[in-house]
């Protein structure tokens, strides 16, 4: 079997679990009526990123995600607003460990 065709299985596999769970605990459609998927992790992990991630920089989450910068700011940080993270904003970087003399 090809490592593509062992994926698309593997995905399919998953994503029929994820719908038994969706099943079996009622939310099978978000809160404003949206059919739930797998992708809908994805959705939820980099918004969860943007709004409680300590620190995230879009770059990063980017490259974790497999997208780029502009498609994070347009389709997930769009509806965020500048205060929700202002700590962020007004905090400072905080020392590394081996900055302080301690090892990594």
């Amino acid at each position: 079997m090809t490592q593509a065709k062992s994926r698309d299985n593997a995905i399919k596999s998953l994503g029929r679990q994820f719908d038994i769970v969706l099943d079996v605990t009622g939310m099978k459609v978000s809160n404003v009526g949206e059919p739930r998927s797998l992708y809908s992790l994805r959705h939820s992990s980099i918004m969860f990123r943007l709004m409680f991630g300590r620190a995230v920089d879009t770059l990063t989450l980017a490259r974790n995600a497999r997208t780029s910068p502009e498609m994070i700011d347009r389709f997930y940080a769009a509806p965020l607003q500048g205060e929700m993270n202002i700590g962020e904003l007004q905090s400072k970087r905080r020392p590394r460990p081996w900055e302080l003399g301690q090892a990594k």
